[in-house]
Order: structure tokens, then C-alpha cells, then sequence
């Protein structure tokens, strides 16, 4: 039993690691290594993070794919013992509620994301949960995963909160996963990518960007939101500069 549980843990751990270290990893080398000096005009911060800090965000990172990866066997057993409703065929199901359900994740986690987000951040909770993330005041790619363990199992808790009511698709569950790890290593990235005017479009306002986490990380106390801007404009919590400090990111020229 011990053993089976082993290994089925050191799957996950190798499934949880490797997107992490794929997506944070492939970003890392682009845009901070091979492609330095010429994303350095789109920098948030006046220079890239020192290595101390990089190294500090690994090494939680790693503790966080540890909580991952135990979050995912319990998932694994939990199935078997049909607690969690996942599936393995799309006809069971059909595409259209494959797509559905890939959306409804997002969605839900949006949501998930704020309201744990902004919980993590009150004065009893922020310095036991939250304050190792924000110990990266001028974020790298490596930050997607830099949490607390307590803080990465608030957030791991998601997908299984949400298989006890939805039926997924196992691959559904992946391409959500992936998308999750793609979009918060872009919210670390500490350079904007988006073209100046994308905060004022009408359909792209609601994404968030990286000058929206970006802020966040620097005062704290605005811009909760994960993928979307929809609750921190609802609930007032934009920060006031935002467009602005993304405006002067965005149309800097090389």
C-alpha cells in the first residue's frame, strides 16, 4: 500500500515539478537570459531580481510541488474511491462539455483566487500564509510557484474542492493546469508583453497583465485578481495607477 501510494505521488511530483520548471524555466531563458537586453525596456523595475532571490524562489517552489503533487495523489485515490468525479471518456461526457468544463475552471478559480487572495492579505493571516510570496517585491518567472506551504495548499485545494460537484475530463484537467501555470509565470514575468491601448480595449480589459500583478507585488494592498480584472473592479480594488503605469511600460521604445 505504502508503496503504491509512493509511487503514485512521485508522478505527480514529477507531473507538478515539470510544468513548473518547463513553463517558468522556458520563460526564464527567453526573456531574462537569451533575450535579456532586448525585453530590457519592458522591465517593471529599474533591473532584473539579484540571484539571492531566484534561489529563494526555487526553493519554495520546490516545497510548493511537494504540496502539489500530495494534493494530486489524494485526487488519484480519491477517484478510484469515487469521490471525485473524474472521467477518462469524452464520450461519457461529449466535447462541448469538455470545452465547457475547461472554462468553468477558469472561471471558478478566478474567483477562488480573489477572495482567498484577499484573505491571505488580512494582518492575521498575511505573515504565516502569504508574506513569502510577497518577499519577492520585484518578481521573476520562478515566482509563479514561491509560496508557503500553507499558502500552496489553499491553492491546491481548487481542483479538488471542484471535482466533488463537476465531472472533468482528465484531460481537461491537464489543459486547465497548464494554462494556470502558463498564465502565472506571465503575471511574474516582470516584463510587459501587451501593446499599449490593451487595458482600454473593450474585450482585453478584463485580462489581467503582467504591470496588474506586478503592482500588486509592489503595494500590496490592490489588483487581487489572478487571470481577470472583473472582481477588483466590482469589489473597487484596481489599483488607481493602473492603466497609467501600464501605458508608460507598455509604450517604452528600445
Amino acid at each position: 500500500m505504502v508503496e503504491r501510494f509512493f509511487g503514485v505521488w512521485v508522478y505527480n511530483l514529477a507531473f507538478d515539478a515539470g510544468r513548473y520548471v518547463v513553463a517558468a524555466g522556458v520563460a526564464f531563458l527567453f526573456f531574462w537570459v537569451w533575450r535579456r537586453e532586448r525585453w530590457r525596456h519592458r522591465l517593471l523595475n529599474p533591473d532584473y531580481a539579484p540571484a539571492s532571490q531566484l534561489r529563494r524562489e526555487l526553493a519554495y517552489s520546490a516545497g510548493t510541488a511537494v504540496v502539489f503533487s500530495l494534493v494530486g495523489a489524494a485526487i488519484v485515490y480519491g477517484t478510484r474511491a469515487h469521490v471525485f468525479r473524474v472521467y477518462t471518456s469524452v464520450a461519457e461526457h461529449g466535447w462541448a462539455y469538455f470545452a465547457f468544463t475547461v472554462v468553468l475552471l477558469i472561471v471558478a478559480q478566478d474567483a477562488y483566487f480573489y477572495w482567498t487572495h484577499r484573505a491571505m492579505h488580512h494582518r492575521l493571516l498575511f505573515k504565516h500564509v502569504h508574506r513569502a510570496h510577497h518577499r519577492s517585491y520585484n518578481p521573476s518567472p520562478f515566482a509563479a510557484y514561491a509560496f508557503s506551504p500553507a499558502e500552496a495548499l489553499v491553492h491546491a485545494a481548487f481542483v479538488p474542492l471542484m471535482l466533488l460537484v463537476l465531472p472533468a475530463h482528465v484531460i481537461a484537467v491537464f489543459v486547465f493546469l497548464s494554462f494556470m501555470i502558463l498564465r502565472n509565470v506571465l503575471g511574474h514575468l516582470g516584463i510587459e508583453l501587451f501593446p499599449r491601448g490593451f487595458t482600454k480595449s473593450r474585450l482585453w480589459r478584463w485580462s489581467t497583465t503582467t504591470t496588474h500583478h506586478g503592482l500588486h507585488h509592489r503595494r500590496v494592498d490592490s489588483n487581487f485578481g489572478l487571470y481577470f480584472t472583473f472582481w477588483d473592479r466590482l469589489m473597487g480594488t484596481t489599483d488607481p495607477a493602473y492603466e497609467a503605469a501600464f501605458d508608460e511600460v507598455a509604450s517604452r521604445t528600445r
